[in-house]
């Protein structure tokens, strides 16, 4: 299982990270970013990482094994990140990650993410599911016309938003939409011909749309980074690594907000972005952007 972590030396340069130092990954995923914060960190620091996917908490887990430090691998959403700390008895910690992209393998787990696969249409990592998770699936046969071209059209930028509400919701009256499969080749007939041939797929920002919808990531993310800020220790950086424009602009309005309102120094006046090396040799580092925030003493 590979996955190359974006921004890594940016990211841990940024967080200024000591030998001793306690340390949250909020978002563990396979552990890269978590490997070069150990190396920083020796064995006396201490390490809570927190991922949601069973599968890459596990891998994360060997990848991390012989590292000396004391390692604290929950599974679990950043969400709940102060009920994770209090349960570890950790009252502030130096440093916070926050990684918002999704690795290969999550994106590959038979849940419905990719519209290059037919699969259930789930877009959720949760393993517990029932019937009151809130699936892909459900969203896009049980919402109404309106409310799909708003998701579709706020959540993915989607600028044929409607069309594609529309064409979902005549196509399920033929029955329900359950894969991904499917639903790529309903909004793939939903757009004009120009629109099938560009070098991204035309389904790409619909299914954006509805992963974040389904897992609410942009709630999720202002949730985690307040609780971040609370639990900083004085002098301690939260970085964050966004993939989309709505998640950078929310984590942009984030930062000023905690600058004005606490104290806080904004240390990435504009965003980091990868070089062109980095663009050539890992392509979905593309669009990633690095904010970094530091709490006064």
């Amino acid at each position: 299982m590979q996955h190359t972590p974006v921004l890594l030396h940016e990211t841990i340069d940024g967080l200024t990270l000591e030998p001793g130092f306690t340390v949250v990954d909020a978002t563990l995923g396979l552990g890269g970013h978590s490997a070069a914060i150990l190396e920083k960190i020796g064995s006396h620091g201490v390490l809570v990482g927190i991922e949601l996917d069973h599968n890459a908490r596990t891998h994360a887990e060997k990848r991390l094994e012989n590292y000396a430090a004391t390692k604290h691998l929950i599974q679990g959403s950043f969400v709940e990140l102060n009920q994770i700390l209090r349960t570890l008895n950790i009252d502030s910690v130096h440093a916070v990650l926050f990684d918002l992209g999704w690795n290969s393998s999550q994106l590959e787990a038979g849940r419905g993410f990719s519209f290059m696969k037919d699969e259930p249409l789930l877009m959720t990592l949760r393993s517990d599911i029932d019937e009151d998770t809130i699936t892909a699936a459900h969203v896009v046969n049980t919402w109404s016309t309106k409310d799909l071209r708003e998701t579709i059209g706020t959540l993915g930028e989607e600028s044929f938003a409607g069309r594609i509400a529309e064409a979902i919701v005549a196509e399920r009256k033929n029955g329900p939409i359950e894969t991904s499969g499917r639903l790529a080749e309903i909004v793939e007939s939903a757009v004009p011909v120009w629109y099938r041939n560009k070098k991204t797929h035309p389904a790409t920002k619909t299914f954006q749309a509805l992963r974040i919808v389904v897992n609410d990531e942009l709630s999720s993310i202002t949730t985690g980074v307040q609780a971040a800020f609370e639990r900083l220790a004085p002098k301690g950086r939260i970085a964050i690594i966004t993939f989309h424009s709505l998640e950078d602009g929310l984590v942009k309005r984030l930062f000023k907000s905690l600058e004005k309102e606490h104290n806080a120094h904004i240390i990435t006046k504009k965003p980091i972005t990868p070089t062109r090396e980095e663009t050539q040799s890992n392509p979905r580092a593309r669009s990633a952007k690095l904010r970094i925030i530091e709490k006064h003493a």
